[in-house]
């Protein structure tokens, strides 16, 4: 192999194959003897490439690790890719044809060696997002790849040092907490204890492979969160949500809420680093900045990618509970931003998924009553205060349409008796339109 770069970083690359073919369709007639041949166009070329980072010993480039995760960071985008190569040249606007292989020369720091990629030589067919749904998952899916990427890289020789270590306890704190929130909420919820408890009990042996150790957090907190939904459709009107419970406790919004107040004020508790502390600070300290805000990032981004997916798949109960939701977002993706040395990725990620979840919560938001509240100024039924709640918005009141009102009214306030005889400074809440 000889010297060449992919994507301008340095590998040892070796074209092994190159393909190409003319397109033809063959036209026949009948009892017409031969055929015609029309020629479609070239097809587009495809590439086998070959490389290699370490060679005989010896690495093409010093920064190894830097460029190791570098290009498993471009292999996860799929393209598009510029590859020089010896005999070959430049050839630009590639992209990945099919599955690649890499092979690892450091398991433990995820560090690729060697691998093959087939490349074709077309650009990709740009599918827009049919609705803002897709473009949240597809947000989280990428955000979450960046963030573990990020995580990994920013790990030092000689850490993990104690301000990560305590900011990383910190964000499994806010999993035990979240968890226990839900359990109050709902029911008693077991299925990711387990996974909290090792990621508490073996952190350190986990940072052994950054990598993994972020994905398997973010994992947990993706798992949680997606406990919501379901428990939220079930149950009764005191332990269920949205669905069949009063409309002005929606308790999976509550939950959202909780989680992401507690998400974004996670390491609060937490000592002022020793960098911050002294005037100068050593190259020990601030390596350990460094380690704390790649935790930080990796906390803070799995705390809004649960919640985001979560939110996904919940049917919530009133406008105002979607406008709760999405005002206690925001907290948690302006700490993301204002991280110190916050990967370009992560951010421009993190920046279309505010962006695809604020859509969703909009959409959802317009399909859904408003709760309101009224006070009595003198004294009235429920019956007569139909009219007045609605201002006639229900037209000619025909009698089932006045029984759903008279229902709703009296359902969201459980109301008894007194709703035969409202007295004057009485508050009502009451949704608008009545569903």
């Amino acid at each position: 192999m000889e010297r060449g770069s992919i994507n301008d970083v340095p590998v040892f690359i070796r074209v092994a194959e190159l393909n190409g073919s003319e397109r033809t369709v063959i036209k026949e007639a009948p009892n017409v003897d031969g055929a015609t041949v029309v020629t479609l166009g070239q097809a587009p070329q495809r590439l086998r490439v070959d490389f290699m980072l370490i060679q005989d010993g010896e690495w093409i480039v010093q920064d190894n690790e830097t460029a190791a995760l570098t290009l498993r960071a471009m292999l996860l985008q799929g393209g598009p890719f510029t590859i020089r190569a010896p005999v070959l040249g430049e050839v630009t606007g590639l992209w990945i044809d099919g599955s690649y292989s890499l092979s690892l020369y450091d398991e433990s720091r995820q560090l690729a060696c060697e691998g093959s990629i087939t490349l074709i030589d077309a650009a990709p067919l740009i599918i827009l997002q049919e609705s803002a749904l897709s473009a949240t998952e597809a947000a989280i899916g990428v955000l979450s790849k960046a963030v573990a990427l990020d995580f990994a890289r920013r790990q030092t020789a000689n850490g993990p040092y104690d301000g990560a270590l305590e900011t990383l306890q910190a964000g499994i704190d806010w999993l035990s907490g979240t968890q226990g929130k839900i359990s109050a909420a709902f029911e008693p919820v077991n299925e990711v204890s387990g996974a909290i408890s090792k990621l508490s009990d073996k952190l350190e042996d986990l940072l052994a492979t950054p990598q993994n150790l972020a994905m398997q957090f973010m994992g947990t907190a993706l798992s949680l969160l997606s406990l919501v939904p379901s428990l939220a459709s079930q149950g009764d009107t005191d332990t269920g949500s949205a669905v069949v419970q009063d409309p002005s406790s929606d308790k999976a919004a509550d939950t959202y809420v909780n989680a992401l107040a507690d998400g974004a004020a996670f390491n609060d508790g937490l000592g002022t680093l020793q960098a911050y502390l002294v005037s100068t600070a050593s190259e020990e300290d601030l390596e350990e900045v460094d380690e704390v805000a790649a935790a930080e990032s990796l906390v803070l981004s799995s705390v809004a990618v649960a919640v985001c997916l979560a939110i996904t798949s919940t049917q919530f109960a009133t406008v105002n509970s979607v406008l709760a939701v999405a005002d206690a977002l925001e907290p948690v993706f302006e700490a993301l931003f204002a991280l110190e040395d916050l990967d370009r990725d992560v951010y421009q990620h993190a920046r279309v998924l505010r962006q695809a979840t604020r859509q969703f919560l909009a959409e959802t938001a317009a399909s859904l009553p408003r709760l309101l509240t009224h006070t009595v100024a003198e004294t009235t039924d429920v019956f007569s205060l139909i009219p007045v709640l609605y201002a006639n918005g229900l037209g000619a009141i025909a009698d089932d349409v006045l029984q759903r009102a008279v229902d709703s009214v009296v359902d969201v306030n459980s109301l008894g008796p007194e709703m035969l005889r409202l007295l004057p400074g009485t508050t009502l809440r009451y949704l608008d339109p009545v569903v």
